[in-house]
């Protein structure tokens, strides 16, 4: 089910069957165009790019590589079997798929039919076998596998091939309402199988080798420099317009006016900072817009932490906090659409939005101390609580070099000071943050942002159900997880919704995450680019970049 929230700002990541994404920086806009485009072009040429984080790996669908940094990679190598558009429609890929079909309901079964002329970049044809790979993968059956999200995949039954593998029929065993976020970037299965590490490892490596079957392929890649795309020309579909893309490396966000200034880039895509959008404003030939969409910040909780382990203690977080001032101080100084965020499933101006955290975050520091205090601890001269002779004290962590979000920890700090609560703030670059610490459970309190779609429930589930692959705190709650059961096998929208809402009920009276409030994203594009923009859901900005060209002198 698709639902659309109003078009205003935007920005998003979950796991992905369409899981939600990890958001490295953010996008919504009223960017990105289809095949066709009144602009006047010119072929060929190089666009280059400010990544602020580097890619973990190119395999998305693992929870260490299930992030935007990844995703505006593989985008370009691995298209969706449906793509999600910047008015949030969820459409099917024509450039791949000649069609999609439910047909039937008992068994829901869904006959997917592959172009003819799709091939992978090393001439081997897309087939049913790549369906079959994904499936068998992320079905949650083999152990050891490292799987973002196992959901509507571990309800099918069968997946089989027929008219040489071009036609693929798939049959579920319960009913899935969201079929047409299953396939999200297909895997090239004959490569797969025989490349070392496979599933989880096999993609980390030699990106050039890869062969994709969208508008590009890696063509170098020097780690901590630079990763270059260049059209595949050998791709079935309607060839890319530029030459190149080149993502280059700088992970401080502040560095990136100055790129665009001195023409080092042509795009950047930061989290947006007060500073920032004024720095890009005062650019000639630079054109901007600044979005709020699906995507959300907020702090998770590592639940195998011995303080954390206490719900009393995450509910003297959430009620020690100060999340208008976080708020103020932060995204607010560039958008007055900013506010704190009451649901982890939806986001306000959604129809089934409802408010369950609006008694926390409050800077309530007496309510905190109680919480603390009925709970065995005590507070020692220096003002910090303890207990059984343990501080409470805790790393905050996330990507250094992101201002905004050190900005956030310094606010998160202080006022958690006031209440009695030691903060150490301990950060590091975005491969280890989402490569390692969060999958690894290397943390104890996380900041950063889920990237969303229109699948708002299902690409939920694997966050906090009991051994989710992207529920990296080890949440653990049997009637959350028989909830999302319910939800994502209700048919009904309206009831599907209400169970939505009753479960984020539950991940508040748990205290399972604090959520802060729904992100804002920023893209800035010289104006010698064409068909260029934002798009406020997980694909963001690079959903069309096939389309991206030079204007015509």
């Amino acid at each position: 089910m698709s639902h659309k929230r109003r078009r205003p700002l935007r920005l998003a990541v979950l796991p992905i069957a369409f899981a939600l994404v990890i958001a490295a920086c953010g996008g919504d806009g009223g960017g990105g165009g289809e095949r066709g485009t009144s602009n006047a072009i010119r072929e060929g040429g190089t666009l280059s790019y400010a990544a602020d984080q580097e890619p973990t790996g190119f395999n998305n669908n693992t929870s260490k590589d299930n992030g935007t940094s990844v995703l505006n990679v593989v985008i370009n190598m691995f298209p969706p079997v449906f793509r999600l558009h910047p008015d949030f429609s969820v459409q099917l890929n024509k450039e791949l798929m000649d069609s999609a079909e439910q047909t039937s309901t008992d068994p829901q079964t869904i006959v997917y039919k592959i172009r003819q002329e799709a091939v992978w970049s090393d001439g081997t044809p897309v087939s049913a076998d790549d369906f079959e790979y994904l499936w068998k993968n992320l079905n949650g059956s083999i152990k050891d596998n490292d799987v973002a999200a196992t959901t509507g995949y571990d309800q099918i039954e069968s997946v089989e091939g027929s008219d040489n593998g071009k036609t693929v029929t798939v049959v579920f065993s319960e009913p899935f309402t969201d079929w047409k976020s299953l396939f999200y970037g297909l895997l090239p299965a004959h490569y797969m199988a025989k490349v070392a590490g496979g599933w989880n490892t096999g993609l980390d490596k030699a990106p050039e080798k890869i062969p994709t079957n969208g508008p590009y392929v890696v063509s170098g890649w020097e780690q901590g420099q630079s990763l270059t795309l260049a059209r595949n020309d050998k791709y079935f579909g309607p060839k890319a317009h530029l030459d190149s893309i080149v993502f280059r490396f700088l992970p401080e966000s502040t560095t990136q006016p100055a790129a665009l200034q001195n023409n080092e880039v042509d795009l950047i895509y930061p989290q947006p900072q007060l500073d920032l959008v004024a720095q890009v404003k005062a650019l000639p030939d630079v054109t901007s817009e600044l979005n709020i969409g699906l995507s959300f910040e907020h702090l998770d909780f590592n639940f195998k932490n011995e303080h954390l382990a206490d719900a009393n203690v995450r509910k003297a977080i959430a009620t020690g906090l100060n999340i208008g001032e976080l708020v103020d101080r932060t995204v607010r100084q560039f958008t007055d659409e900013a506010q704190p965020l009451g649901n982890r499933i939806w986001l306000p101006g959604q129809p089934y939005y409802q408010d369950h955290f609006g008694q926390y975050g409050k800077a309530d520091v007496a309510g905190a101390a109680k919480l603390l205090e009925d709970a065995g601890y005590t507070k020692g001269a220096d003002g910090i609580y303890a207990k059984d002779g343990k501080p409470l004290s805790l790393r905050i962590s996330t990507t250094a070099g992101n201002q905004l979000r050190e900005t956030q920890e310094q606010l998160i700090q202080a006022q958690l000071k006031q209440v009695g609560i030691d903060i150490k703030i301990v950060n590091a670059d975005n491969r280890k943050f989402f490569g390692e610490w969060l999958p690894q459970g290397n943390f104890d309190i996380a900041n950063f942002g889920w990237v969303g779609n229109p699948f708002a429930i299902s690409s939920s589930q694997d966050i906090y159900r009991t051994g989710g692959g992207s529920n990296y705190g080890q949440y653990e709650s049997d009637k959350v997880d028989q909830l999302f059961r319910q939800a994502v096998r209700e048919v009904d929208e309206a009831k599907s919704a209400e169970l939505g809402n009753q479960i984020d009920q539950q991940l508040t009276a748990d205290m399972a995450t604090i959520p802060l409030y729904a992100k804002p994203t920023y893209l800035a594009v010289r104006s010698s680019f064409a068909n260029v923009g934002d798009n406020a859901t997980q694909e963001g900005p690079f959903w069309n970049s096939a389309l991206w060209a030079q204007k015509a002198a």
